[in-house]
């Protein structure tokens, strides 16, 4: 039962496909750059992001995605942290036409991220006891300084909302995203990005 429902699937999506002149041989190679930030350790991240997406019809495509990036905080009074980062997983894509060649465009990710450096700076402010001349006590402060590896690993989940534009033929265009929010287990990350695409087949 589940094999017939299966095949009924495949052959609903590859007539879809069909339809909208997609070939089972169609995959879109899209690549570009990203900045942004990490809220809870303070950080600016610049990376790369290169996924290959298997469009289903005009509308709906999946695939494999990678991120590469590196992040670091420059602060005189907080603790800094530099580390690289990678992110991998699939995606859901989803394409909504505006006009000629223009659609808007959001993508739904779930990854798994990885990042390992190193981290160093104040940690925080402890009081203390000291002594004037006369040996009469009162209350002081002092820093306490920290440092060492940083690595955490954690799943992700980022969303993004953009603008897209192709060519009349498909085979190339580009993607801007100003909405990019990621969402792991220990914090958040909001970026822009912009992705070259690359029609195969």
């Amino acid at each position: 039962m589940l094999k017939r429902l299966g095949f009924v699937f495949l052959f609903v999506l590859m007539s879809y496909a069909s339809a909208s002149g997609i070939s089972w041989k169609t995959i879109d190679v899209k690549v570009g750059p990203f900045i942004g930030g990490w809220n809870d350790v303070s950080t600016t991240m610049t990376g790369l992001s290169l996924s290959v997406v298997k469009p289903v019809t005009s509308f709906i495509g999946v695939g494999v995605v990678a991120e590469f990036g590196t992040s670091a905080s420059e602060c005189e009074d907080c603790m800094e942290y530099e580390f690289k980062e990678l992110s991998e997983g699939v995606l859901v894509n989803f394409n909504y036409p505006i006009w000629g060649g223009f659609t808007i465009v959001t993508n739904f990710m779930f990854l798994v991220d990885f990042q390992d450096g190193s981290y160093a700076g104040i940690d925080g402010v402890v009081r203390t006891d000291a002594f004037d001349e006369e040996g009469n006590r009162f209350d002081a402060y002092q820093y306490e300084y920290d440092e060492g590896d940083y690595y955490r690993e954690s799943f992700m989940f980022r969303s993004s909302l953009g603008f897209a534009w192709r060519t009349k033929s498909n085979v190339f265009g580009l993607e801007f995203y100003p909405v990019n929010y990621a969402i792991t287990e220990y914090d958040a990350c909001l970026a822009f990005a912009l992705n070259t695409v690359f029609r195969i087949f």
